[in-house]
């Protein structure tokens, strides 16, 4: 049975630590550029917000399919995407076929690099201080995000409830035309 690393971005602070932990454990140096895993910050309504992103091992993985030399593969013992280094030409294919950005060539390397799971013990998720990321077994996976998503439901419900309605924000309202 393969696993996943699971991202809960509500509790991600962007502390960094598992971009920095992962480019020591993989590249040998604390540069979170050179990081399998990547912390994206965006602004919303003046809060920022921080989302971790990293390699969903996808079932079909369109940077596998795209790869013009067959140099990305699944581990048989991990279930992890790996590159062979010695097969890749470094064309990007695969950066531009995945839909969440978590496959990227190395300046230095030349070379795609993506998340191999740490051969199964991620070192992100052992350092990420707020628990934001979690290491589970496939099968847990849609369970996962069930729970979570009846979590945010209860947490909705309990702030319309205790919430005075005129202080509740209204939706913005749309031109149609």
């Amino acid at each position: 049975m393969g696993h996943v690393i699971t991202i809960d971005a509500t509790k991600c602070s962007g502390c960094q630590m598992c971009e920095v932990a992962c480019s020591l454990r993989n590249m040998g140096e604390c540069n979170p550029e050179r990081s399998r895993i990547r912390v994206v910050k965006s602004q919303s309504d003046g809060q920022l917000e921080f989302i971790p992103v990293t390699c969903m091992q996808c079932e079909t993985a369109m940077c596998e399919l795209v790869c013009p030399v067959s140099a990305i593969s699944r581990d048989a013992q991990t279930g992890a995407r790996i590159v062979n280094e010695k097969k890749c030409i470094g064309c990007s294919s695969c950066s531009y076929a995945c839909p969440f950005g978590a496959c990227f060539v190395d300046r230095r390397l030349g070379k795609s690099i993506v998340c191999s799971l740490c051969d199964g013990d991620p070192t992100c998720v052992k350092v990420c201080p707020s628990g934001a990321l979690s290491f589970v077994r496939t099968d847990q996976v849609n369970i996962s995000l069930k729970r979570g998503t009846a979590r945010r439901t209860l947490e909705a419900r309990t702030l319309l409830q205790t919430t005075e309605p005129a202080s509740l924000p209204l939706p913005e309202l749309r031109d149609p035309c």
